[in-house]
């Protein structure tokens, strides 16, 4: 899916004190064409492993995937599909526009996933990596995170405890 300036209400804005007007829009047209696709290629056996892109938007669910595969990832927000022009990496990394989700898939299987999402707003824009690092590229190719797993799931997990 398309990732637009829609971080209105986000949690990322919450954080930095912010509400913000610019809200997600939801497209049920698209996001339900999206949807029938992402299901076909994992119903063939082409997702590992796929998160929505809601709260949080794209910087939660690298962590959260990261945390469950105990793998790091290096992903390049120059080739995150943009719905309208974005230069902020944090803003591509946190919006939460609707109707996007990350998908991992094996290498080897790459053309038969573009094929059956053909017509959906996608991108490679990344990998997995051996390391237990989230390293992320901003638009012009300059790593502008690079966080050990282990501690983003520290901070993720400090509000559940007592």
């Amino acid at each position: 899916g398309e990732t637009r300036n829609e971080l209105g209400g986000s949690e990322y804005f919450n954080a930095q004190g912010f509400v913000g007007n610019g809200v997600p829009r939801v497209e049920p047209h698209r996001a339900r064409e999206l949807m029938n696709r992402l299901s076909t290629a994992t119903s063939r056996g082409l997702v590992r492993a796929c998160h929505d892109l809601s709260e949080g938007g794209l910087g939660v669910a690298l962590a959260e995937m990261a945390f469950a595969g105990g793998l790091g990832a290096a992903v390049h927000l120059g080739k995150v599909p943009l719905g309208e022009n974005m230069d902020r990496a944090d803003f591509i990394l946190f919006s939460e526009s609707n109707g996007r989700f990350l998908v991992e898939i094996a290498p080897e299987t790459r053309g038969e996933f573009e094929a059956v999402m053909n017509g959906s707003a996608l991108a490679a824009i990344g990998e997995v990596i051996g390391s237990s690092a989230l390293d992320v590229y901003g638009r012009e190719g300059k790593k502008v995170v690079s966080v050990p797993i282990t501690e983003l799931k520290a901070a993720w997990q400090r509000p559940l405890r007592w």
